[in-house]
């Protein structure tokens, strides 16, 4: 049996996931979220607390075997791998955002940037990981929508990043495949499109 914690389970990726997750029997699942008694799931242990209070996040961490983390954010990322340390968990994936190497590639480059602010998204969780011990997977997801494509193309660190969405579905995928051991992205940082989304200006639904 492999016991789960899904940090902010109340989110539209763990909408989909936490679905997927249960259909697996070996599985035992946490999940973390401010208001636990506001999560729908059955068969999960349901937590309530906050992900930036270092005790509230070691004892949603007790007896985990991996953690899936569904925001990003720095501080709170650094919260999270001193409760691991601490509990001993080394595995963990995390949600993130493209551009975090400033690695988006024209003509999409330009309307994101726009969007988001910024060539490079600073503060991220991957800052924090690459410094760590943890067998960590940082996804940098491009803009997401819902769809029911499983589909898609996972991109290493070094590489452009070309796509321009991708469905909540796939990314789902993606995360389950990681937690149930048929995909092992250990210490890495993976970009995630939907092929055919390549060289788009900007997603389909802007």
């Amino acid at each position: 049996m492999k016991n789960v914690l899904i940090i902010g389970a109340g989110g539209q990726i763990p909408e989909v996931l936490i679905p997927l997750l249960q259909e697996q029997a070996n599985l035992k699942l946490t999940l973390f979220v401010r208001n636990a008694e506001d999560l729908p799931y059955g068969n999960a242990t349901n937590i309530s607390g906050d992900g930036s209070k270092l005790s509230d996040v070691e004892n949603a961490m007790k007896g985990q075997d991996i953690v899936y983390m569904n925001f990003d954010n720095k501080a709170v990322t650094e919260v999270v791998i001193k409760a691991m340390d601490k509990m001993g968990v080394k595995h963990i994936i995390q949600a993130g955002v493209l551009s975090v190497y400033g690695e988006v590639a024209e003509p999409f480059a330009t309307w994101n940037s726009r969007m988001m602010g910024g060539r490079v998204a600073h503060n991220r969780g991957i800052e924090a990981f690459e410094t760590s011990d943890l067998n960590y997977t940082y996804i940098r997801m491009t803009w997401l929508y819902n769809a029911q494509k499983k589909d898609y193309f996972a991109s290493p660190k070094g590489e452009p990043f070309l796509g321009a969405q991708i469905s909540r579905h796939a990314v789902a995928q993606f995360v389950c495949s990681n937690i149930t051991g048929k995909r092992n992205d250990i210490r890495t940082s993976i970009g995630l499109w939907e092929q055919d989304s390549e060289n788009k200006v900007k997603p389909d639904f802007y």
